[in-house]
């Protein structure tokens, strides 16, 4: 990740007490493998000076205050405790508060995220769609207009493909594949990764992850089409053509992309 799409990418804060890490650096890693950044050991009395965050997982005995998960989960973001094993939540717990119980997988943090209905396209990468395009087509509008309309057309078939595909890994990977080319062109890196995640076990056949992983995409894809569409000249009916690639704008969808 390099230093531009850290700024855009969604931050994800893990917060454990001091000589409590047993969660932590294994979720660190599948988070940032998932495109966030993520910050760590940030001390709870701290913490609410901490901004724009997607994702806060807390270990149970950090002692966040609950107005301070609250207030994250105020501002969108998906909050969670994370208990010792065999730990049960405590009686009374905030509902809107997910829990996971260490340690931390990756099946286990999916999972909690599409249950949380977690969108992996964060609004500092939203705001950069139309500037992404631009770079991409080296500031020609004539080949902005055409990249837009073919991205507006092709992430409506892919979502449609993907909500039909349901178990079947071979459609999945292909839409999977398709969507990973459409985030890179647009800067949401996060999308990115989670489109790669799910190329990857629809792959290797691991139909838990990647329903676990659809369940993600799906909505985050669906955030992207409503984005596309209301950039200017997205549906302008002189060049809304449905072929993807004229030879004017870069082939991003090259089955290499």
């Amino acid at each position: 990740m390099d230093a531009a799409e850290a700024q855009s990418c969604p931050r994800a804060l893990l917060l454990t007490p001091a000589g409590d890490p047993g969660w932590l650096a294994d979720t660190a890693r599948i988070l940032r493998d998932l495109g966030f950044v993520v910050r760590t050991n940030v001390r709870a009395p701290e913490a609410d000076m901490a901004a724009e965050l997607e994702l806060v997982m807390a270990s149970a005995a950090a002692g966040v205050p609950s107005s301070l998960m609250h207030a994250w989960r105020a501002r969108g973001a998906v909050c969670a405790v994370v208990l010792p094993p065999g730990a049960v939540p405590a009686a009374g717990a905030d509902a809107g508060v997910a829990t996971l119980r260490a340690p931390v997988t990756e099946a286990t943090l999916l999972a909690m995220l599409a249950r949380q209905h977690y969108v992996a396209l964060s609004a500092r990468e939203a705001a950069g769609i139309a500037g992404a395009i631009a770079a991409q087509t080296f500031g020609n509008p004539v080949f902005a207009k055409e990249l837009l309309q073919a991205l507006v057309t092709s992430t409506r078939d892919d979502l449609a493909q993907l909500r039909r595909a349901g178990s079947d890994l071979g459609a999945v990977r292909g839409v999977a594949h398709r969507l990973k080319a459409s985030a890179h062109y647009v800067g949401c890196h996060a999308l990115r990764l989670m489109a790669q995640r799910l190329e990857h076990a629809a792959r290797d056949g691991d139909a838990a992850t990647a329903a676990a992983l659809a369940a993600i995409v799906a909505p985050t894809a669906a955030r992207l089409l409503a984005l596309l569409a209301r950039l200017p000249a997205a549906n302008d009916s002189d060049n809304a053509t449905r072929k993807l690639h004229s030879g004017n704008t870069p082939n991003w969808r090259d089955p290499g992309a």
